[in-house]
């Protein structure tokens, strides 16, 4: 199938969306398109996919070239399928932190959730949410859960990304692929809808978390397991050779002073230079210069563990 061909349509009675298979065939089907209105034809041949097509661009009321009719009849039945109750698996939310300091790349990784799977209570469709339509409102255990449906004429909404419903969660599912769900042809004997409710149910490379309400905190953590771990980090010295007097044979130092050669001396390391740095405090976003070595101290948050350094010189 391709995205010109509209998998699901509109019936007119009673107004619900509909696959291809559960109605009559041609115009008799008294389906219409849910982007432009325009009527629809149900094609159930032999050898090609079952799908409903425009009954002809020039049918009168149709305002609009319908370029998008495809995914947003995915789009409405996938609301519809959700709404009437089922099981959805929930990706694994992974994130990372990172910071430059003592010259080395510092990298923390936090889980935010493992992969789950829920069913959604108390169901509504289009509602308003974070200053923004989305496609589904739900309820897991008491809380919030928002889905938002995207394709390449759906972008997400910003606004999604910082809730107001700080106990609330938002996930985002990517119907652009969704093609290929109904390439195959009707004689196996599974529906579209059925393919549609399987990849909403167990697909996981389409479902991205945008908000989940233990972010914040988990993130908090993964900080202070960061600083502690750049303020624990020792530089190493480099080892410095020394030529023997036979030549270029090179002798490294020995740690043990029992093993070393007499004729070579053990030099203490340079005492690390002085120098002041500019910083800028993670929590509070306070900027300020501090003299290295020592402890960058907020002077806001009275904390070095939330240091962060800018500039040196």
């Amino acid at each position: 199938m391709t995205i010109q061909h509209v998998p699901f349509g509109l019936r007119i009675e009673g107004h619900s969306f509909v696959d291809v298979c559960d109605v009559a065939r041609g115009k008799k089907c008294d389906c219409i398109c849910p982007s432009c209105h325009t009527p629809l034809i149900a094609r159930q041949g032999e050898e090609k996919q079952w799908h409903f097509a425009h009954a002809t661009r020039k049918v009168d009321k149709t305002d609009k070239e319908c370029d998008f009719s495809f995914f947003v009849s995915v789009r409405m039945m996938a609301r519809q399928v959700i709404e009437t109750g089922i099981r959805v698996a929930l990706p694994e939310y992974k994130c990372s932190i990172t910071r430059q300091a003592k010259g080395t790349h510092f990298r923390e990784e936090f889980l935010v959730t493992k992969q789950t799977t829920i069913e959604l209570k108390d169901v509504h469709k289009e509602v308003l949410f974070s200053n923004c339509v989305v496609d589904i409102v739900g309820k897991v255990q008491g809380f919030s859960f928002a889905i938002y449906f995207t394709h390449p004429n759906r972008p997400l909404p910003t606004d999604l990304h910082v809730s107001d419903n700080q106990q609330c969660g938002v996930l985002e599912i990517r119907l652009d692929d969704t093609h290929h769900l109904f390439k195959g042809n009707n004689t196996s004997g599974t529906r579209q809808l059925d393919r549609l409710q399987s990849f909403l149910q167990s697909d996981l490379t389409s479902k991205s978390w945008v908000f989940h309400p233990r972010k914040e905190s988990m993130k908090k953590e993964a900080y202070e397991r960061l600083n502690s771990n750049v303020a624990s980090y020792q530089i190493k010295p480099h080892s410095t050779p020394t030529h023997s007097n036979h030549g270029s044979r090179v002798l490294h130092q020995y740690k043990d002073p029992w093993l070393t050669p007499r004729n070579i001396s053990i030099v203490p390391p340079p005492p690390t230079p002085k120098r002041t740095a500019k910083f800028k405090c993670i929590m509070c976003n306070c900027q300020w210069q501090a003299s290295l070595p020592g402890k960058p101290t907020c002077p806001k948050c009275h904390s070095h563990l939330y240091a962060s350094e800018v500039s040196s010189r």
